[in-house]
């Protein structure tokens, strides 16, 4: 995941201030086939979305159980996260709803509301572009710390669904990723701040259940050996 190409909108220099903050936090895991095979999936279910961006996706090291999505198409996973999961479909459920924060600009959206709030409270003053993008990225920051609000989470698992069928993915892997994500909660500091940002994986399902997932379409062909293998030497590779 390179974060050295020109951002040139507002949006992507946003995404790429919050990236190199997370970046710099937790670097990357240093597997190149790993992070070509995250970028190489994450490019196929971001095609679903319709969302024309520069997608970069990128494996961080670290063990808390999380994700992040930020503006302008900037994606990175942990590898605690990453080494809770048993198939790639559950890979692609995980990138989907991520995907679905960014087409959905769930993110971006807050901080520009908070960046009006911020210029009406000081008289609509004139600022300057860096600052200005350093104050989106400060926003998008504390945006992280506390959340969206659950409308959003539950848009993108329902849109993440969604894009994972689409791209030829069973969609009960969701529910699988939830339910694991559930056996978690209050039981491992590791996933101490998704709770605190997300709200539970049993509601989450609940509403994912509600929203017609038993509907989709379920691949037809038998388990593909090679891609849970391709999928093993991936969770060994980080």
């Amino acid at each position: 995941m390179s974060l050295t190409a020109w951002a040139q909108t507002d949006e992507e220099k946003v995404g790429k201030a919050a990236a190199a903050q997370v970046l710099g936090a937790a670097p990357l895991v240093v597997a190149d086939p790993a992070q070509q095979y995250v970028n190489v999936l994450g490019q196929a279910l971001s095609a679903q979305s319709g969302a024309i961006y520069k997608w970069h996706f990128g494996v961080i090291k670290s063990d808390a159980i999380n994700a992040f999505a930020m503006p302008g198409g900037y994606i990175l996973l942990s590898s605690g996260l990453l080494k809770t999961l048993e198939s790639e479909d559950e890979l692609a459920f995980i990138l989907a709803h991520e995907v679905a924060h960014v087409s959905r600009r769930h993110h971006y959206q807050v901080v520009q509301r908070q960046r009006l709030a911020d210029q009406a409270a000081k008289g609509l003053q004139a600022v300057t572009q860096d600052s200005d993008t350093a104050k989106l990225a400060q926003a998008s920051g504390q945006i992280y710390a506390r959340g969206l609000d659950k409308g959003a989470e539950f848009e993108s698992d329902r849109l993440g669904v969604e894009y994972m069928t689409r791209a030829g993915y069973d969609p009960v892997a969701a529910i699988n990723v939830l339910e694991k994500l559930q056996r978690f909660k209050g039981n491992d500091p590791r996933a101490e701040l998704l709770f605190s940002t997300h709200p539970s994986p049993a509601e989450r399902l609940d509403m994912l259940l509600q929203s017609g997932i038993d509907k989709l379409p379920r691949p037809t062909e038998k388990p593909n050996a090679a891609r849970q293998a391709r999928f093993q030497k991936f969770i060994q590779a980080i």
